[in-house]
């Protein structure tokens, strides 16, 4: 098993590093080659920075990359997990939940503690010298805690929950975890807009005048169940710009950062949430939302057989086979060997992002406003116009810039 996880591991990592120095090359090739579909509307100064903070990032990826690569290689095969779970088991007079919170507790703080300089560097060293970073340290810190807060008032019943139906719900306990594993994520998601983003942002209504009167004439006239429209003060964090729907059913909410309105025209955020429209009338959400709910229920199914596995456990280093351990373990290996499901989801966006200009060019019938958001977005957010195909193959949730213009345009004709 070790051997096994040691080999998919390092074919993910390798490919990672394939892809990301493949995209830094294309990078350093196109860099005084401007794409012709943005020629008029982002100028060779913009084009070259644009160029300097995608290459920046991808090369601070890298390195983050490795150094998460040789710490699983420590827990798992220099005894980091063994050494952790022994300390929890020590802890006698608690009993077993109590050491599972102890080792899952240890897991998650390392994890975080040891991602907190990565994060600190890219907000305060690489988006600032890009003019992106916006926070202070203080508001920094209080985030990280305000985080902190919510993963375990969210994660440790959940964990403890799923432990017990691990010992006590026999042999299909995975069924009924899956059960009640999915029965939060949906509360999670409809408590998020009136309980857990306020923690964070301030959502103000949004004024009265045309841009709420387009956005509600559009809503309505896509049957789109909207029910309120809220500027949110992104701008306090980072001058990225962005706009998304919260929330499930009737209750759906559009959130529109402020730096988003302040950027673009009328006309431009216009056709940015009738993209969204679109998303939902050709029902990507749910069917995004039903793919991964099935995905993790095939999740608790592979955990039910390796928590059973002798190997397994002594493949991840452990001494003593336990549920905690088997749980939060997976939890690290499913994020780490992710790589084998991200083609597949990047893919399926991209499909889907076609689909929802497609949606949105029937209403707002002029590609050219929304060949200009495009443009706009980009160059504002120093998005990559045109990386190396392989690469926004394997890891771009959205077409890049260049294709997503070329499709609009091609759209409009036929």
């Amino acid at each position: 098993m070790g051997i096994f996880f040691l080999t998919l591991l390092s074919l993910g990592i390798s490919l990672d590093i394939l892809l990301t120095l493949l995209n830094l090359n294309h990078i350093k090739k196109g860099a005084g080659n401007l794409p012709k579909v943005f020629q008029k509307t982002i100028d060779r100064e913009t084009y070259q920075k644009i160029i300097s903070y995608n290459a920046y990032s991808d090369r601070f990826g890298l390195i983050e990359t490795g150094f998460s690569f040789l710490l699983l290689l420590y827990f798992v095969y220099f005894g980091g997990f063994k050494f952790i779970d022994g300390f929890a088991r020590g802890i006698e007079s608690g009993g077993y939940y109590l050491s599972a919170l102890v080792f899952l507790g240890i897991i998650y703080l390392i994890k975080l503690g040891l991602g907190i300089p990565f994060e600190l560097y890219n907000t305060f060293v690489i988006e600032e010298r890009y003019g992106f970073n916006k926070t202070v340290l203080p508001l920094f810190w209080l985030d990280l805690i305000k985080s902190l807060l919510v993963d375990t008032i969210i994660g440790v019943p959940l964990f403890m929950a799923i432990l017990w139906f691990m010992d006590k719900a026999g042999s299909c306990w995975w069924i009924w975890a899956w059960i009640f594993f999915t029965i939060i994520q949906l509360l999670v998601i409809i408590i998020y807009p009136a309980w857990i983003a306020p923690l964070f942002n301030k959502f103000t209504p949004l004024k009265e005048g045309e841009l709420k009167d387009g956005i509600t004439a559009f809503s309505r006239e896509v049957d789109f169940p909207l029910s309120g429209i809220y500027t949110m003060d992104g701008s306090k964090r980072s001058g990225h710009s962005n706009a998304y729907f919260t929330g499930l059913g009737r209750k759906k909410r559009i959130m529109l950062l402020d730096t988003l309105v302040e950027q673009l025209r009328i006309p431009h955020v216009l056709a940015i949430l009738v993209h969204e429209f679109g998303h939902h009338k050709l029902h990507h959400v749910k069917k995004n939302l039903i793919i991964h709910l099935l995905l993790s229920l095939g999740g608790f199914y592979l955990l039910s057989l390796l928590v059973k596995s002798e190997i397994f456990y002594s493949g991840m280093g452990f001494s003593h086979p336990s549920n905690y351990a088997a749980l939060v373990v997976f939890g690290l290996l499913v994020s780490a060997l992710s790589f084998l499901f991200t083609p597949f989801f990047s893919m399926l966006s991209r499909q889907f992002e076609y689909s929802a200009d497609r949606f949105a060019l029937k209403l707002i019938d002029s590609p050219e406003t929304m060949a200009e958001v495009i443009a706009i977005l980009s160059k504002e957010n120093l998005i990559n116009l045109n990386p190396h195909p392989w690469y926004s193959f394997f890891h771009y949730s959205h077409p890049a810039p260049v294709e997503r213009v070329e499709a609009i345009y091609d759209s409009s004709r036929d």
